[in-house]
Formats: C-alpha cells, sequence, structure tokens
C-alpha cells in the first residue's frame, strides 16, 4: 500500500503538462482530450492535486452538450475519487440530466456511471440500485467496452452489498465474457481481481490462488493506478483466512503507513484490523484511539463510511474500548443486513450484523444473540465459511436435518435437529409439505388445494371468469413489478424481514395475475373461477404458513420463502447451496426427502 508509484506520478505529471501546453496554445479540443483521461490517473482516495481544477477550466469552455456532459462526468469523478465526493455530486446531476436529454446512450452511460461514483455512500444504497439498474438498461445494447464494464461492475457492487449471490455470479460471468469477446487486458483485470475476492470469500484458495496470480500479471500489463491497492487487498485477504501472521504485519505495516502519508481513514482503520489480527493488540489500540479522537461520529458518510466504522469497531470490541463499541454500534444498526465492501469491490469486509454482535457481545448486551443469529444467515446465504466460523459457527457438513410433519396429535412438529417447535395445523403446512415431496415438480393450485387432508378443496362449478385482468390493469401491474423489484432489494439490505415478506408476496400475487391472465404472445386468457379461488387460497395458505414458521424459525422460513413459488402452478425448486435433508413423516413411519 505504498504511495504512488513513480510511473503513475510521472503519468499524471505529463497530463498536467500537456493541458498547460493546450491552454497556451489556445487548442481547447486538446485541453478536453486531456481532461477527460485526468480522473484515470487518479489513484482512489489520494488528494486529486490540481486536476479537478484542470477539469473545471475545460468545462467552463465546453459549450456542445455531449462534451459538457462528458466533462461534468469526469469532474464528478476526479472528486470523488480524491476523497470529496460532496463536491461531485452537483457535476453528476448535471451530467445526467444532459444525457438523459441528448438521447445519446453512450453519453448517458457515462454520465450514469459518474453519479453512481458520487452516490457511494451507505445512504445512498436505494438510489444507487436505482442507477445501477438504469446503466445496465442504458448499455444493453451497446457494443462499447468500457459502458459494459462499468455496468457489469456496478451490478456486483450492489448485488454484494444485498447478498443477491445469483446476481454476483451472473456479473461475474458477465465479466468473463466481456474480456473474452473484447481481448481486452484491462477488463481481464477487473474479472480476475473480482473472481478472486469471489474465492476468497468462499475459502476456495486454490482457485483464490490462481486467479490473484494473475490479477497480478494483468495488473503489469494495463497500468491501472490502483493495481497496487488491488494486490494488497488481495494479499492481505487470503493472510487472514489462513492465518498468515508474517504477512498481516506487512500488510499491517503497508496499510498504517499509506494511510498515514495520504490521509485515508479506512486504510488506516484496516491496518488496524490488521495489527489486531496479527497479535498486535496494543498497537490495534492506539490506531483505533488516534483514529476516533473526534468520535466516530466525525467520520465521512462516503463510499468508506462502512469499512472505517465496522473495522474500528471489530477493534474497539477486541481490546476494551466499550464506548467506541457503543458509539459504533449505534452508527451501524441502520445499515444491517448490508455487506461491507471496500472501494471499487476489490475486497469484501463481512456483514454489518458481524460487527454489530461484536460491539453487543463486548458490551454484555442481549441483544447479542439476536445479532449472531442475522450474521449467521447472512454468511450462510453467500457461502462465506472463514466469516462464518469468526462468529464460532462451525462450517455445514453435509445436508441440514430438518423436520417437516404432523404428529398424531395433528400437531405440526417443525425445524432443524434439537431445535423443533411444535405448531397446529393449519392448511398452508400441508401444501408446503405435499410440495416438499415433490422437488422440481409443477403442481397445479387446484391440485394442491384438494390434497390437504381434511380441508375441502375448490369445489365451486367450472363457470368462465372471462379476462382475468384487463389491459390497463396489466400496465399498472408491470410498472409496479418493476418498482417492486427495487423495494424488495432495498428492503433485504435494510434486513426488513417484515417489509421484504410483504413485497414478496405482492409480487408473487401480481406475478400470477400477469401470467395467469397472458398467454403465448402476451395474448389474455380467460380462467374459470375455481382455478383462480384456488390459486388465491393457496397462495394465501402458504404465506400465513411461512409466518407461523418465521416465528420460531428466521433461517428456515427464508429458506422457504426462497425456493417455494406459488400460483397457477406452485413449485419447490431445491437451493443447492442450502442442502437440506426433509423429515416429512412423524418417526417410525416412512423415509426423509433428500434434495
Amino acid at each position: 500500500m505504498e504511495p504512488a508509484p513513480g510511473k503513475v506520478a510521472d503519468a499524471r505529471m505529463a497530463l498536467v503538462g500537456a493541458f498547460n501546453e493546450a491552454r497556451a496554445a489556445g487548442d481547447l479540443e486538446q485541453m478536453t482530450a486531456l481532461a477527460l483521461t485526468m480522473p484515470s490517473e487518479q489513484r482512489f482516495g489520494a488528494h486529486p492535486g490540481q486536476l479537478p481544477a484542470l477539469i473545471h477550466e475545460a468545462y467552463l469552455a465546453a459549450v456542445e452538450p455531449g462534451m459538457r456532459c462528458r466533462l461534468a462526468a469526469a469532474l464528478s469523478r476526479a472528486w470523488v475519487y480524491g476523497g470529496d465526493a460532496a463536491r461531485g455530486v452537483e457535476f453528476a446531476v448535471e451530467a445526467v440530466d444532459l444525457g438523459d436529454r441528448l438521447g445519446d446512450s453512450e453519453i448517458l452511460a457515462d454520465a450514469l456511471d459518474s453519479a453512481l461514483v458520487a452516490r457511494w455512500g451507505p445512504d445512498d444504497f436505494s438510489e444507487r440500485l436505482q442507477l445501477s439498474a438504469k446503466l445496465a438498461d442504458t448499455t444493453a445494447h451497446l457494443s462499447g467496452v468500457e459502458p459494459r464494464l462499468a455496468a457489469h461492475l456496478w451490478g456486483l457492487t450492489t448485488a454484494w452489498e444485498c447478498f443477491d449471490v445469483v446476481a454476483v455470479q451472473r456479473q461475474l460471468r458477465a465479466l468473463d465474457i466481456l474480456a473474452e469477446e473484447s481481448g481486452s487486458a484491462r477488463v481481464a483485470f477487473f474479472a480476475a481481481s473480482r473472481r478472486a475476492m469471489h474465492a476468497l470469500v468462499v475459502a476456495d484458495l486454490q482457485v483464490a490462488d490462481r486467479l490473484i496470480d494473475l490479477t497480478s500479471r494483468l495488473g503489469g500489463q494495463v497500468g491501472e493506478p490502483d493495481v497496487a491497492a488491488v494486490m494488497h487487498s488481495l494479499s492481505a485477504s487470503r493472510a487472514q483466512r489462513v492465518g498468515d501472521l508474517d504477512l498481516l504485519v506487512c500488510e499491517a505495516e503497508s496499510f498504517e503507513g499509506y494511510g498515514a502519508s495520504e490521509g485515508i481513514p479506512s486504510v488506516s482503520a484496516e491496518a488496524a484490523v490488521f495489527w489486531l489480527q496479527s497479535g498486535r493488540r496494543d498497537r490495534a489500540r492506539e490506531l483505533a484511539l488516534e483514529l476516533t479522537g473526534s468520535g466516530l461520529d466525525g467520520v465521512r458518510r462516503d463510499v468508506d463510511f462502512l469499512l472505517t466504522v465496522t473495522s474500528i469497531v471489530e477493534v474497539a470490541a477486541a481490546v476494551g474500548l466499550d464506548e467506541i463499541s457503543a458509539d459504533g454500534a449505534r452508527l451501524l444498526e441502520p445499515y444491517a443486513g448490508r455487506g461491507v465492501l471496500n472501494a471499487g469491490a476489490v475486497s469484501f469486509h463481512g456483514v454489518v450484523d458481524d460487527y454489530l454482535y461484536r460491539a453487543h457481545r463486548a458490551l454484555d448486551d442481549p441483544d447479542a444473540t439476536r445479532w449472531r443469529q442475522a450474521t449467521v444467515i447472512g454468511y450462510t446465504r453467500i457461502g462465506a465459511t472463514w466469516w462464518r466460523e469468526r462468529v464460532g459457527e462451525p462450517a455445514a457438513t453435509g445436508r441440514a436435518r430438518i423436520h417437516f410433519y404432523r404428529n398424531a396429535e395433528g400437531r405440526w412438529i417443525i425445524g432443524r435437529d434439537g431445535e423443533q417447535a411444535e405448531t397446529a395445523d393449519v392448511k398452508g403446512l400441508q401444501y408446503l409439505s405435499h410440495l416438499l415431496r415433490r422437488p422440481g415438480v409443477d403442481v397445479s393450485a387446484l391440485d394442491l388445494a384438494a390434497a390437504a387432508t381434511g380441508h375441502p378443496a375448490v369445489t365451486v362449478h367450472d363457470t368462465d371468469a372471462g379476462d382475468l385482468v384487463d389491459p390497463q390493469a396489466l400496465a399498472a401491474y408491470r410498472a409496479r413489478l418493476h418498482d417492486i423489484d427495487a423495494e424488495l432489494t432495498e428492503a433485504q439490505s435494510w434486513a426488513d424481514e417484515n417489509r421484504h415478506a410483504r413485497l414478496r408476496l405482492e409480487r408473487e400475487a401480481l406475478l400470477d395475475q400477469v401470467g395467469a391472465a397472458t398467454g403465448l404472445a402476451g395474448r389474455r386468457r380467460r380462467f374459470s373461477s375455481s382455478q383462480e379461488r384456488a390459486r388465491v387460497a393457496v397462495r394465501k395458505a402458504i404465506a400465513a404458513a411461512l409466518d407461523r414458521i418465521n416465528a420460531h424459525d428466521v433461517a428456515l422460513a427464508r429458506l422457504l420463502r426462497d425456493t417455494v413459488h406459488t400460483g397457477a402452478q406452485c413449485r419447490y425448486d431445491p437451493d443447492p447451496g442450502r442442502p437440506a435433508t426433509w423429515l416429512l413423516d412423524a418417526p417410525r413411519q416412512t423415509a426423509a426427502t433428500d434434495d
């Protein structure tokens, strides 16, 4: 994490010199071209020097709207990269506004990327999701490499932040494909470094080592200013996983030196964690106290806010700095359920709940148990074995054994071995049991309703119910579905289980309506009243059953919500990442079902 290598500093000075020459010659076109490249020569977090001033000079002189848009975007990046995101916001807003009005997808994509860079703080997550989705839409039909690279990197970053494992894998694959198609060493560098981070998260060290080596070789080719920072981050993460104390000491020294020389609190806070993990508790404590001289409320709410505060909290909780632990818990609680990443999503630093658990445990607060449970759920969901073991939860070995059956007294026994709870019989539990016995098989809502023993199915005489919804309603449903997707991700990021469940049910209901009402090529269907009544009844019954399960076992309810789908056709799709053996019959009856 040493100061900027000489070649990076030389390139920066060459740009400044060339810009001054162009200005002296009155060559506005050359000044503009040079200004647009300046942010790419900045190291993230380091002071920007005079670069923003030079870009601003070109920006003020720009007349053509497209060029002014690009210069506003460049100026926004320069301020954010220089550690002053607040100055960059107004230019990012102007860039997006101009890009929207111009109707040029490439220019708009550049503007959206700058807006995402400027909206990288912890409180901007909802807006970041919307901007990321808009960037993905804008670049969907572009052939240019840079806009597509930006869209995939932002999609990956937001996916990590909210633990969307499927989206993480999809974006990693998209980066691989872009590298293959473009033949670009720069894209390959980003693809390899982000896959290396993923391999470290899931503790696949063999793959991680290969990818770290590849990242290093590619970094030597591309000349990115942050190559050294990327390699230090990956090296430190690997040292943590394998317990390499000597390497952790080296990284602690590098991070502390660079953090102090450039005035970057997040880097210094990471150094404190490395000192702690290498056994130097005294130095970790000193550094944490240095960083909190004016209190944690003074930490800027920028891209590195969560990384800085969680790092300091880890140290404070370990060395008995109770006041700092309490302060950190207060600041972090609004961001529970969020993943912690460094700038650029080069390294993963756990989930916010983990640090809330550490703070509350250090303070002997009973809430520590709740935060530990949330932490384990988060790490289990993303397969973060090493992180899960850090909170004293052993890695899963084999399948979870889950009891899900009705006993002789008609009561349901539900839960993992040793954690079963008893609950009253309701139709939704019978529907779930029926689906769990048929993994991967579509079961119509009518058949499912008929299968619930002791609960009569829908038996009304079939009549033509006509069109299920009219065209105006369909359009409204589709618009609402678009909004719900963003709201679901936000609810998930805030660990708001009640809101998440409510939105999920609304989404399923709308999807049912749209799917049931439209057939091949979008033609509207006509359905019988019994089919529609069964669909609604089954969905409501299963939702009520899941709420009942959630009261006893949040993780089990989450698993079922993620894998059971309701509608005109219902289905249970097992999650390979959370394998389970379902004990679906009372003891001494029939065998268990694996998925």
